[in-house]
């Protein structure tokens, strides 16, 4: 403790310790989303195999689907009807930017799901005429967003800032299942199915060995400064 009140730059070498200890933290952040996305390919990889399910399967709360299960409905589309639609904000596909086309639908026995039908630009928003028309539903199930810090969903809006379940059901009323669907395949008329086989590559690795880097040449910058590690001639 006497050595540390002697120190030439005892400010700085706080200030420093303070400085460090971010920079591993940012490290270890990027370390953790790194392998958040590792365990996500993993999991979309390892489950190929396609269930053909009811929407009466989908809703029933007894009947566990692990995220990213792929699935296909096999109701008659003639019993299944678009209720409600949204735009979730601010997705970019290929760097042009646009939205993701979110489609609420029910049932002829008045049950409901949720289903991110792709990406659509922005210039498609405006177009009234263009019918966003789907094939069938096969797809893979995904988790709801969770509610963070960021701007919250406004009511009555045909836009998303993401894909909350509680706001969603609150909104239109009804009771969704406890995932909603991705589509893969037969999007709709002028949607751009979301492939989630091949994300967007962020180098959170590169980024975590950066910081490390930064924390391991700012601590030998405050300890020199301070005399605590000496180069030998």
């Amino acid at each position: 403790m006497e050595k540390l009140n002697n120190l030439p730059h005892k400010n700085l070498f706080y200030l420093g310790f303070i400085v460090v200890l971010i920079f591993l933290s940012l490290s270890y952040w990027q370390l953790t989303r790194y392998q958040e996305d590792k365990s996500i390919m993993e999991s979309i990889e390892s489950q190929d195999n396609v269930n053909k399910i009811s929407v009466t399967e989908l809703n029933d709360i007894n009947n566990y689907f692990e995220e990213f299960t792929k699935i296909e409905l096999k109701d008659n589309l003639e019993n299944i009807s678009l209720l409600r639609t949204w735009y979730l904000r601010s997705r970019v596909h290929n760097g042009e930017n646009g939205y993701h086309l979110i489609n609420l639908y029910k049932t002829n026995l008045n049950q409901f799901f949720l289903v991110n039908n792709g990406w659509v630009p922005l210039d498609k928003i405006a177009d009234t005429s263009l019918k966003y028309q789907t094939s069938n539903f096969k797809g893979r199930l995904l988790d709801y967003d969770v509610q963070g810090v960021g701007q919250d969903d406004i009511p009555d809006s045909e836009y998303l800032f993401r894909i909350d379940k509680d706001f969603i059901e609150s909104e239109t009323n009804v009771i969704l299942p406890n995932k909603y669907i991705v589509l893969i395949d037969s999007c709709g008329s002028g949607v751009e199915c979301i492939n989630l086989e091949e994300p967007y590559d962020a180098p959170h690795l590169s980024y975590a060995f950066q910081w490390a880097f930064f924390a391991i040449c700012l601590s030998i910058v405050v300890l020199r400064r301070n005399n605590l590690i000496t180069w030998k001639k």
